[in-house]
């Protein structure tokens, strides 16, 4: 059995393909109801209860420490969470524990054996952050096929169910704790990524805080004192301001007046969608520049797009819609919703098929060809500015996978080694996001100007590996990348903490 895996900020879901091909969502073990799992998580004594019944734990006693938005610390090497023995628990680790539930409730619905596993991530993650997936899939024993990103799985999923052909189509992909866009083609061979923007740190978790900031003024205004902010108050007031923002999305409520409970206070508070939407403008704003920066990235104008999908539950906001009609004014561009909530895990299971060779039996397009979503570049010093200039190997928007070659010279006649660091960016003026350090060596026929070759490549996973060749002999030198003794023992002792960790009381 192949599956496929939305790992989500705010919530997760499983697919596999029917007997049809099409995918189904996989349910809860301990709740058939239940399709989606909360990203949640509470560590006990050697024990973490995850998902919908770690919200039913909160919701009896919401002191409870939990973790939450991990997924955006995922590609940060720093513990987010310590249980009660004090052991660190790092993004992934959490993100393994998301995905033995998720592996759990597969093995229950279908006793069949999990062959192969495909695994969402934002179109914008980087090397760091993919490869931080790549671990929990590992730390949580799971059969990793691939990385497929999220705008790229719903845009699947979508080409499939309707049988779309000779299409330029875009994914607006607002999600609970990120944002992508995304322009496709698609054929009757299969899907090509054209260009590819995104968002770290924005989503619907930014929309559920300006609603909060709003009932906290409100709140003071009524009762003529602050709200204290602990920890039954604060959990009253996420869950409020989740439910407001749903409200205020249905089609007919520009106002809503809501009585809420607050602590041991009760006030009533009236909602306005234009005071909503005016708060989360600047944020809209930002994800409109991303998708022009998107569509531009493939020398494309907005009139070419012919469908415009929107994935994600935040793209259910009346104002993002209204927004994106301002910009796709063509009679013939269809603005379109697209199973919001599932069609990213959709397209995960669609994808796997895909890689597994198996899509034919299922009548699905075979191909597929990704993108590089960064530039990728080696630091240098120039020798007679002295300023940090970056050398690029790889750029922005190459189909995957992709390999550049370049030449590197010692220094020094005693030289061993070579260092070197290794970076992705949009732009030199734009964030820089530091991969790793690649050291290369020994260099045996050490002199000065020895030539090394130096190669990158970009995976259809968008992870990057380094090689090094004395093109004098034609051998591999031996290097070290992302894995060190270091890495590999906090990998060895966050496998051993999972394994040890019983998940929902399943033994």
């Amino acid at each position: 059995m192949i599956i496929g895996i939305d790992l989500g900020t705010t919530f997760s879901l499983g697919s596999k393909l029917g007997l049809d091909g099409r995918p189904i969502l996989v349910p809860d073990a301990s709740d058939q109801d239940y399709f989606a799992t909360p990203s949640v998580v509470h560590l006990a004594d050697r024990s973490a209860i995850v998902g919908n019944m770690a919200e039913d734990l909160i919701a009896q006693n919401p002191e409870l420490p939990v973790q939450r938005f991990f997924k955006r610390n995922f590609g940060t090497p720093k513990p987010v969470s310590y249980d009660r023995n004090q052991q660190p628990w790092y993004p992934e680790t959490l993100g393994a524990l998301i995905l033995k539930k998720i592996k759990n409730d597969f093995e229950h619905f279908d006793p069949t054996e999990i062959t192969g596993a495909v695994i969402t991530v934002p179109a914008h993650f980087t090397d760091n952050q993919r490869k931080c997936v790549l671990n929990a899939g590992a730390l949580a024993d799971l059969p990793i096929l691939g990385l497929v990103e999220e705008p790229v799985a719903a845009a699947l999923h979508y080409t499939v169910v309707n049988k779309v052909l000779d299409k330029i189509v875009l994914v607006y992909d607002l999600g609970g704790g990120t944002f992508d866009s995304t322009l496709l083609s698609m054929d009757g061979n299969g899907t090509y990524v054209l260009a590819k923007e995104g968002i770290t740190d924005l989503g619907g978790k930014e929309f559920d805080e300006k609603i909060g900031e709003y009932i906290l003024h409100q709140f003071h205004k009524i009762k003529g004192r602050e709200l204290e902010l602990n920890a039954i108050n604060l959990l009253q007031l996420r869950k409020i301001s989740e439910e407001v923002k749903i409200e205020l999305s249905m089609p007919q409520a520009s106002i809503i007046r809501k009585t809420i409970i607050l602590g041991d206070s009760v006030i009533e508070i009236i909602f306005n969608r234009k005071t909503f939407e005016s708060s989360i403008q600047h944020a809209i704003d930002q994800t409109i520049e991303s998708t022009l920066r998107c569509i531009k990235g493939a020398s494309l104008k907005p009139t070419d797009v012919n469908t415009i999908l929107l994935v994600g539950g935040s793209s259910m906001i009346p104002y993002v819609r209204e927004r994106l009609k301002e910009i796709f004014t063509a009679p013939n561009q269809q603005l379109m919703y697209h199973e919001p909530m599932k069609a990213v895990a959709f397209g995960a299971s669609i994808y796997g098929a895909q890689i597994s060779g198996s899509a034919e039996l299922y009548n699905i397009p075979p191909e597929f060809m990704g993108i590089t979503g960064y530039n990728i570049g080696i630091k240098t010093i120039d020798p007679e500015s002295r300023t940090i200039q970056y050398d690029t190997l790889i750029r922005k928007n190459l189909p995957l996978p992709v390999k550049a070659t370049r030449t590197y010279y010692t220094s020094s006649a005693n030289q061993t080694h070579i260092e070197l660091e290794v970076y992705q960016y949009d732009n030199e003026k734009s964030a820089i996001h530091f991969i790793g350090k690649v050291n290369i060596g020994p260099i045996h026929n050490n002199r000065v100007n020895y030539p090394i070759e130096v190669s990158i490549t970009n995976t259809e996973d968008g992870v990057v590996l380094i090689t090094a060749f004395d093109p004098n002999t034609g051998q591999e030198i031996e290097q070290s990348f992302g894995v060190d003794d270091e890495l590999d023992n906090y990998l060895t002792k966050q496998k051993r903490l999972i394994d040890s960790t019983i998940i929902n009381n399943i033994v």
